[in-house]
């Protein structure tokens, strides 16, 4: 099934289904929330009367207890969440906020008033929705910048060597030029030869130590 077919369907069953009977004692918002990958979603649960603590669950697709809030107490929170999930207010209006969302925390969580009888209210459908490719291109934007300029610098520098080798080679072919032109006609030679055929007729340079 497709996310577009998933989010209608939640968005269906948030709408059609009764709550119980015993949701006018716990209230719920909100009935829907859409949200992106990594982004986060506040739960709001408020009862009235008395009561031991607040249990969230994930009624759909999977059934578990997300977290069991008390008045100064140690909450407890799923592993699922662990590290993601902070808590405001009192057990009476809890507020629970659910951080780095996941594609897998898409389903329908419902607050429960744990006391003798205890009472639930209506769920709150949560849609994760994958993050578009514009926004994937976003983030690999500067990594891929990081890459480049370092490829720029090194292609910078090879172009200038190649530049300065060219330049050094007709400098001293010039020099060589001035060399043999200002020599005596007698003196002997010694003769460096390039063996490509470019330049087999490399001029001869006056050898000092004869």
């Amino acid at each position: 099934m497709t996310q577009q077919a998933v989010l209608a369907l939640l968005l269906t069953l948030a709408g059609i289904l009764p709550g119980p009977l015993d949701a006018q004692d716990v209230h719920q918002s909100p009935r829907v929330v859409i949200a992106s990958e990594g982004d986060s979603v506040n739960i709001t649960c408020s009862t009235r009367g008395h009561l031991e603590g607040i249990l969230m669950k994930k009624i759909w697709p999977q059934a578990y207890n997300v977290i069991y809030f008390e008045d100064r107490q140690e909450p407890t929170v799923d592993r699922t969440f662990s590290g993601r999930i902070n808590f405001s207010g009192s057990q009476k209006n809890l507020t629970i906020t659910i951080s780095s969302l996941q594609l897998a925390d898409t389903g329908d969580y419902t607050c429960e008033a744990v006391r003798k009888v205890s009472a639930r209210g209506l769920f709150t459908t949560v849609v994760v929705k994958e993050k578009s490719s514009q926004e994937a291109y976003r983030s690999q934007e500067p990594l891929q910048t990081s890459f480049s300029f370092p490829a720029a610098i090194a292609v910078g520098f090879f172009f200038t060597g190649l530049l300065l080798g060219v330049v050094c080679s007709m400098l001293r072919k010039i020099q060589i030029k001035k060399l043999c032109a200002s020599g005596i006609k007698d003196s002997p030679c010694v003769v460096y030869e390039d063996m490509s055929y470019s330049n087999r007729k490399t001029p001869c340079i006056p050898n000092q130590y004869q």
